[in-house]
């Protein structure tokens, strides 16, 4: 069924289309920079201040996409700013608690253990014990292989689709008091798991490859995301597209690009597209570490990146006016 993606973004975050374009531009010209630290700055205080932690969610339907490097990487960018953030892994490969480990051990010398998992912490009832401290402001809610047994989960335990769908939403909720940000890592077509993201979520972040599996991705997830918004009248909103383009020079990427901001519409793109970068890969193996100029350009790029998506969440929640 056909599914009018920029229709539905212009409905969701068109009442800001056009000012937009110009302020999430992150300038680096001279004269600017001081203008744009004030904003984040203030846009900081802002989600500190706000009652309740912020929920968002990477989402794509398709693997691959960026999601967990997203998810990892502007958490950390959060915590360095004393944005107290929980990242919750719900994607039965752990690959994000995995590299949070190992970003733990880069720094220091014990070890984190994880002593009970999200599938543990659902079958119990309680999955408040579950968070554990990678650094200062930033905390790890662990998955592992056992929650591919979650679709199995809710059709033994629950009596409907509402009740499915808000399993996960209710254990999460206490959560919501004891940070600032929530970020949320899924797998690609686990309809429960992105329903359950989706349904407590304040706003979804679309990961974007420049490749034709990946767009095609995004719009299925979108497409999840308007009939749960019609079925349950959720407030969730998208946040925007964040492109991760996989070869400057290719025909095919430029082409998707181009796709994309055609369909989302230019102010719903990130203004900084995440090029392919050899370090991002290596902290996979090595968590993130900050030691030499490798790792500071992929830092530096995140951090432009990270500025931006909290001026959106600003904007878009409208914590200014709070």
């Amino acid at each position: 069924m056909f599914f009018n993606i920029s229709l539905f973004l212009y409905r969701e975050i068109g009442k800001y289309p056009y000012f937009l374009i110009s302020l999430f531009m992150i300038q680096s010209k001279q004269g600017d920079e001081r203008m744009d630290s004030a904003i984040l700055v203030r846009d900081i205080e802002a989600i500190k201040k706000h009652k309740g932690a912020i929920v968002i969610t990477s989402g794509n339907q398709k693997g691959g996409a960026g999601k967990t490097t997203n998810t990892e990487l502007i958490g950390y960018q959060l915590a360095k700013y004393g944005i107290k953030t929980l990242l919750i892994d719900m994607d039965p490969q752990n690959n994000l608690s995995q590299h949070l480990i190992l970003t733990r051990s880069a720094r220091n010398d014990d070890v984190l253990v994880i002593q009970k998992t999200l599938m543990v912490g659902v079958t119990q009832g309680n999955v408040e014990d579950l968070p554990m401290r990678v650094l200062d402001d930033l905390y790890l809610l662990p998955c592992s292989t056992d929650f591919a047994d979650y679709p199995k989960y809710l059709w033994k335990t629950t009596k409907n689709d509402n009740e499915a769908d808000h399993l996960i939403p209710n254990l999460f909720e206490p959560l919501r008091s004891q940070y600032d940000v929530i970020l949320i890592d899924t797998p690609p077509l686990n309809k429960e798991i992105s329903t359950a993201a989706c349904v407590f979520s304040d706003f979804v972040l679309i990961a974007l490859q420049t490749e034709a599996d990946s767009l095609n991705g995004a719009e299925e997830y979108l497409s999840l995301l308007s009939s749960l918004k019609t079925e349950y009248d959720l407030p969730v909103q998208v946040l925007g597209v964040l492109p991760m383009i996989m070869n400057k020079r290719g025909t095919v990427d430029k082409s998707v690009l181009a796709t994309a901001t055609s369909e989302f519409g230019r102010e719903n793109i990130f203004s900084t597209v995440i090029p392919r970068m050899e370090r991002i890969k290596r902290f996979k193996l090595t968590g993130i570490t900050e030691k030499d100029r490798f790792d500071k350009r992929v830092l530096d790029l995140y951090e432009r990146i990270t500025a931006e998506f909290v001026r959106r969440i600003v904007v878009y929640g409208e914590l200014e006016d709070k």
